[in-house]
């Protein structure tokens, strides 16, 4: 008589008796060509089942979002890590992951039992401990939990990255090489979330006097991707005052005062040449619009402040940047 596969759950009970609690890891995010790796964690109490749970690949996203909220309600613990592109340009996507991975299951702390991780490697600080599933996030009850906590949590940050570069579509596509992600690359550039070693983008040649348009919205681009890694909120960009001016970006801070933002871009090594052309007209202009927003907006009360970013060099992954907090 045939064997039969068994199920998630079963496949987990083995381990489970032996090590006495399982700890399943996953990632998502490692072949797009823009945005993070992540990775999750996530342990149950004996004999939790789920018939939704399983491969995140073979959910609809429907699936994925209430399979995502069934486990963090029963999940004994569970975590999430991601590595921005950045880090993913410093050290290759493979270690990326297996380093997102790690500081998933370190956010455990010191917890005992086995850590069962999706493919074939396991992150070296955490290999006593671990073992590889081939096929895991189809076997094994805890990877597949894994698997989608971490493609939900990756897809969430997708499409809020969508509404802020929108030119992308990073909401549908959630940066993998679709025919309209190639579209959007050949005719906007690549943008901060773009993996700079991957193809075709590695690929890539930028012309020696970019137009204008694409210049300055490359700019823009890299201004609110650095601010956002410094803890700041996006709100809008290119916020039209009428006759008032314009506001390049709206931020808030974590403090709740609002970020008006004014970005000049130069693309060659001379950032004093970009922070000249902020002068006092400029200034004006931008308290002006600024009054036009919160009046616009019918927000009566609120701090602002008045900043200033300056995006220079000739590098189109890794520009210099200057913050300047108050310009006033």
């Amino acid at each position: 008589m045939e064997q039969q596969t068994p199920s998630p759950a079963e496949f987990d009970r083995p381990f489970r008796e032996q090590y006495g609690c399982i700890i399943g890891v996953d990632e998502a995010g490692r072949g797009p060509l823009a945005g993070p790796v992540t990775a999750a964690a996530v342990s149950f109490a004996q004999n939790t089942d789920h018939p939704l749970i399983r491969d995140s690949k073979k959910l609809s996203e429907k699936q994925r979002e209430t399979a995502y909220a069934w486990i963090i309600e029963h999940a004994e613990k569970w975590s999430v890590h991601s590595l921005g592109v950045q880090a993913i340009n410093r050290m290759n996507i493979l270690q990326a992951a297996l380093s997102a991975m790690q500081r998933a299951v370190e956010k455990f702390g010191q917890a005992p039992g086995l850590v069962l991780i999706d493919g074939t490697q396991v992150p070296e600080a955490i290999r006593d401990r671990s073992k590889a599933v081939v096929d895991g996030d189809s076997r094994s009850f805890s990877i597949a939990a894994a698997s989608i906590l971490a493609k939900v949590s990756r897809d969430r940050m997708m499409r809020r990255w969508g509404e802020i570069f929108p030119e992308y579509g990073f909401e549908q596509h959630k940066g993998y090489g679709t025919a309209a992600h190639l579209k959007a690359i050949a005719e906007h550039y690549p943008c901060p979330l773009h993996r700079r070693d991957f193809a075709p983008i590695k690929h890539w040649q930028l012309s020696e006097r970019p137009d204008r348009h694409i210049l300055g919205k490359w700019g823009e681009n890299w201004a609110i991707y650095y601010l956002i890694l410094k803890g700041y909120h996006y709100v809008t960009r290119n916020y039209h005052g009428g006759n008032s001016g314009e506001i390049d970006i709206v931020m808030r801070r974590d403090d709740e005062t609002y970020a008006m933002i004014e970005v000049k871009t130069v693309f060659y090594d001379n950032e004093a040449l970009a922070a000249e052309r902020i002068d006092e007209s400029k200034i004006r202009k931008m308290m002006d619009a600024a009054e036009h927003y919160f009046y616009h907006l019918n927000i009566p009360e609120y701090f602002v402040k008045f900043e200033a970013v300056t995006v220079s060099g000739k590098d189109w992954f890794a520009p210099h940047i200057e913050h300047y907090q108050d310009i006033l």
